[in-house]
């Protein structure tokens, strides 16, 4: 056994048994692994080619002529081709072991890469050892939000975020099984601390569009804080499809209007102008314009004229004709020229005409009062419908 031991001592042969480092130096790729000259031709050792594919994911370079330095596997088990097998990958985890725990520690912020996705959150796999953001870790520009919690849909939003770079801090260690646990909320701790104390009542920000809901739209202000703008404080005009008033990433310049139990109220239109409030200085009953057919009721039509303000055509103005459904004249989406009949901008009515401005349509006369009240009564109908 001392001859043994003395031999391999002089012929700078490594003792070959589990756990061993050897240094190696990559031959060439072969079609389940690569090979590699181990102490200066010693020995031949093979990665496995699933560890091989997983150290190309990180970057690792694996061309001819790399040295690696290298851990040996079970000796009584060999490749199919003679070779012992060798593995990058088990010191690879010591140092990243190490690292986290460094990491941990020092409160250090890293950057890691999803793989994969389940219901619950984001795997990480840092050369073996496992890593998970849960939902509620996300970041708010992250977090798959998704009305009655559908799970294909929440699914469907986390695989969006595999192969993203994302900025975490560790917050728990298993240490036995080599688990940790990451936050992406916790590594903009600092940054969400700062805007919070900025937050008072009739503020103004920048923010980004973060998620969108049947009640309003979620807006981020520094990439930290969420709050809603409610379907209420989008614009002033009605609202058919929230879709159609933002997208996620957009930006969105936003007013706080409530700080209450944590949470954020936001408000979009009141940095706008009211529209009703500009619109008798733009136009007056009798004048002609062309709005937009946005929908049909029982009772006519509703037009957008102006900055989102919706008009109605009551079935009796759609034409000189006696018209039973909307359907026969106009199509939604239509443009189509309307004249302003009522004007009343206190209680955000209007009343339009498309038959008076039908070619050979008859003079206008003065309006009656008559006439005007009849027109404040459908609108009256339109108002209880909404």
């Amino acid at each position: 056994m001392a001859k043994k031991a003395e031999t391999q001592a002089q012929f700078n042969v490594p003792i070959i048994k589990e756990g061993a480092k050897v240094k190696g130096t990559i031959l060439k790729e072969i079609e389940n692994g690569i090979l590699v000259d181990c102490e200066n031709g010693a020995f031949t050792g093979v990665i496995l080619a699933k560890e091989a594919k997983e150290l190309k994911r990180s970057n690792v370079d694996l061309n001819n002529g790399t040295e690696l330095e290298l851990e040996i596997i079970n000796p009584a088990i060999r490749h199919e081709d003679g070779y012992y097998i060798v593995s990058v990958t088990r010191l690879l985890q010591y140092d990243v072991w190490k690292s986290v725990i460094d990491k941990f520690e020092k409160d250090t912020i890293i950057t890691v890469i999803p793989t994969e996705a389940n219901l619950g959150g984001l795997l990480i796999d840092m050369h073996g050892i496992k890593g998970f953001i849960p939902l509620s870790q996300l970041a708010p520009i992250h977090y798959p939000r998704v009305e009655d919690g559908e799970q294909e849909a929440i699914f469907g939003k986390l695989l969006e975020l595999i192969g993203q770079e994302i900025k975490v801090r560790v917050i728990n260690i298993d240490e036995e099984e080599r688990r940790i646990i990451l936050s992406e909320r916790e590594a903009l701790r600092e940054e969400r601390e700062k805007v919070l104390a900025e937050l008072e009542v009739g503020k103004v920000f920048d923010g980004v569009v973060s998620g969108i809901s049947s009640y309003g739209l979620f807006v981020t202000i520094g990439g930290t804080v969420e709050g809603l703008v409610h379907i209420s404080e989008i614009t002033y005009g009605h609202v058919n499809n929230i879709d159609n008033l933002g997208q996620i990433w957009d930006k969105m310049q936003v007013k706080v209007i409530g700080l209450e139990n944590g949470k954020i109220s936001l408000s979009a239109k009141q940095l706008k102008e009211d529209p009703w409030e500009a619109l008798p200085r733009k136009v007056k009953v009798g004048d002609t314009f062309e709005g937009k057919v946005i929908r049909f009721v029982p009772y006519g039509v509703f037009v957008r004229v102006f900055d989102d303000i919706n008009g109605l055509v009551h079935l009796s103005e759609l034409s000189q004709k006696s018209v039973n459904n909307p359907n026969e004249v106009v199509k939604i989406g239509q443009t189509v020229k309307v004249k302003l009949i009522l004007l009343d901008p206190k209680n955000r009515k209007i009343g339009l005409s498309m038959k008076d401005s039908e070619p050979g349509a008859p003079t206008e006369k003065p309006a009656k009062k008559a006439d005007l009240a009849e027109v404040a009564k459908k609108l009256e109908a339109e108002e209880k419908a909404e």
